[in-house]
């Protein structure tokens, strides 16, 4: 038992005897604690990770990297994080650190393209909001296509040779058909 003090009385608290739990009791801390691990299982399969902890840090990371819109609600925020991992689809740690990087890319992106089409703003203020947009673009670009190199999936060229031609004086004209073939 425990003692709790109320205006200056001492009143005992009865406390739930732990022998004889509330009916459903057990079956409830199990579902919790079955729907917790399957939760974990899950995190580590959505962001390609095989611990636990790194698969927490990643969601979190997702999680601050979300600027915009700004959300108070910090239950949507977190499924909204852990989504927008699980469709990236990181196969390991570098591509899910990857895919906050590009989270957070995006999002400030288009925090910039927001900003810059505000009304009553100076034509300074628009054109650094679109350079900062710009620049993110591009850098996500950048981490698209480092991404798809992770995943193996990166451009591929090919050139054919059609025709060499050997004149005289050792002089040769290569004829060349390139294509890029998207993986």
């Amino acid at each position: 038992m425990k003692r709790h003090e109320t205006n200056n009385k001492q009143a005992e608290v009865q406390r739930p005897s732990l022998e004889r739990p509330y009916p459903g009791t057990a079956v409830v801390r199990k579902a919790e604690e079955q729907l917790s691990d399957e939760l974990i299982m899950s995190l580590c399969k959505w962001t390609g990770t095989h611990s636990d902890e790194v698969a927490n840090r990643i969601i979190c990371q997702a999680l601050g990297a979300q600027v915009w819109p700004e959300s108070t609600d910090v239950g949507d925020s977190l499924t909204t994080a852990a989504a927008l991992i699980r469709e990236m689809a990181p196969q390991n740690a570098t591509e899910a650190m990857l895919s906050v990087q590009m989270i957070a890319t995006n999002d400030a992106a288009l925090m910039f393209i927001r900003r810059s089409t505000s009304e009553d703003q100076s034509t300074e203020v628009i054109d650094a909001n679109v350079l900062r947009a710009t620049r993110l673009m591009r850098l996500f670009i950048q981490q698209t296509e480092a991404m798809q190199k992770l995943k193996g999936k990166a451009c591929q060229q090919t050139l054919t040779v059609e025709q060499v031609n050997v004149h005289q004086g050792g002089h040769a004209i290569v004829r060349l058909e390139g294509s890029s073939n998207g993986g």
